[in-house]
């Protein structure tokens, strides 16, 4: 579906008149629509970490504690314990709190690699040597593309498309306008909810699956790192 085809099916499902475009409208109705499709994407890139949206990042470290300049342009957040020192074989964990990160520092701490996300930098403790390769994996928030498969953060013509699935970016839409118009939203929370379970079970097939539950509070929650030895899963 194009932003478009998403837009007038959500009209045709809370009952108004369909725009016939909606980038660039004049029309109030397909200004909401636009933004409420800009917000549901945006929430939805930022809830789970889909596998379409993971992509890797690498670079060379520079001697010293922080490196700067090493996060692509569509960077959005690290994708829990993927960062690794390749050249050692060591895992580089975090990012920390900015309160462990000074305590970190009061400490001068050596033991094994951390590391703190801060002004758009990556601060390491221990500092590495130049010349170390480093790689971790993140969240890209480029959730739309155009028709041409160009990555966006936002809708910018009505022939986009979705990187995320467009039913569910049609269903989070629907209840992010029925919401934010202050109507009945009851029965378009549970559909987006039992669709978008099913999405993360197809897109995360693994024992320590994540659920909505996590996200909208009442349920398990998967704290995302990986299992200790000799147990089967990591769940508080």
């Amino acid at each position: 579906m194009t932003l478009l085809t998403i837009c007038n099916n959500a009209a045709d499902e809370v009952g108004i008149d369909r725009p016939s475009s909606v980038i660039g409208s004049s029309d109030p109705s397909a200004q909401k629509l636009l933004r409420y499709a800009n917000k549901a994407g945006n929430w939805l890139m930022r809830s789970v970490v889909w596998q379409a949206l993971r992509k890797e990042g690498t670079f060379t470290s520079v001697a010293g504690e922080t490196q700067t300049s090493i996060l692509p342009s569509d960077f959005d957040r690290f994708v829990k314990e993927t960062f690794w020192n390749r050249t050692d074989y060591i895992l580089i964990s975090g990012p920390v709190t900015a309160t462990e990160w000074q305590g970190l520092k009061a400490y001068d701490y050596q033991g094994d690699t951390k590391f703190a996300y801060r002004g758009d930098a990556v601060l390491l403790i221990p500092a590495p040597g130049a010349g170390k390769s480093l790689a971790f994996e993140y969240v890209s928030n480029q959730w739309c593309q155009s028709s041409g498969g160009t990555g966006q953060s936002a809708w910018a013509a009505d022939t986009d498309v979705g990187v995320l699935d467009e039913e569910l970016i049609l269903r989070a839409l629907k209840f992010t306008y029925l919401t934010d118009e202050g109507l009945p939203n009851d029965v378009a929370f549970q559909e987006m909810r039992d669709y978008m379970d099913t999405m993360i079970e197809n897109d995360q097939p693994a024992a320590n699956i994540m659920v909505s539950a996590d996200i909208f509070g009442g349920g398990r929650h998967f704290t995302g790192v990986p299992a200790t030895s000799g147990t089967n899963i990591n769940v508080i």
